[in-house]
């Protein structure tokens, strides 16, 4: 375990928080580590009433290029990773869900980030209007679950959160 002693803020903004901190260490030595604080997200593999799932393809500013995912957002101040799928849900793919089934969290990258995304599956209940955030530019697409999965394999979906959930479904439907 590692304890700490001293939080410096580097930043603070509306996603993430980063700090530098110094730990005291097991062995009685100081270290210092970096740490990014995110207040975590939400993904949800949506079933289509013809068994495909939704995806979206978007850019990632972040890493410079189209992912295909699926739908998912950062969870709001004081939001349930259930409510965030459901919002997720109606705003980035235009539907109501039921059935939904929870897969527990991923963490993305533990090495510097406390981020956990939280993983779901529905079925739609009902068609509603998409309704994206301003900045938010996405196209919806279905997959079937081996398209999927043979888009993971073939390197086409390179998104984490998206490959452990599509693992997650394959598991349930080999059960």
């Amino acid at each position: 375990m590692e304890k700490l002693i001293k939080r410096n803020t580097v930043f603070k903004g509306k996603i993430i928080d980063v700090y530098q901190d110094e730990v005291l260490l097991d062995s009685g030595r100081v270290g210092s580590r970096e740490v990014v604080n995110h207040h975590g997200g939400a993904t949800i593999a949506i079933e289509d009433f013809d068994g495909t799932y939704f995806m979206v393809k978007q850019y990632r500013y972040a890493v410079g290029e189209e992912l295909l995912e699926f739908p998912a957002g950062k969870l709001e101040f004081n939001e349930s990773p259930l409510d965030a799928i459901v919002r997720e849900s109606h705003e980035e793919v235009g539907v109501i869900v039921k059935d939904v089934k929870e897969y527990g969290y991923m963490i993305p990258t533990c090495g510097y980030c406390n981020e956990k995304i939280y993983m779901y599956s529905a079925k739609v209940e009902r068609y509603t209007k998409q309704s994206l955030d301003q900045d938010e530019q996405l196209v919806v697409c279905k997959l079937s679950l081996n398209e999927i999965m043979d888009a993971i394999s073939n390197g086409v979906i390179k998104d984490a959160k998206t490959i452990i959930l599509a693992y997650h479904l394959y598991s349930d439907v080999m059960k």
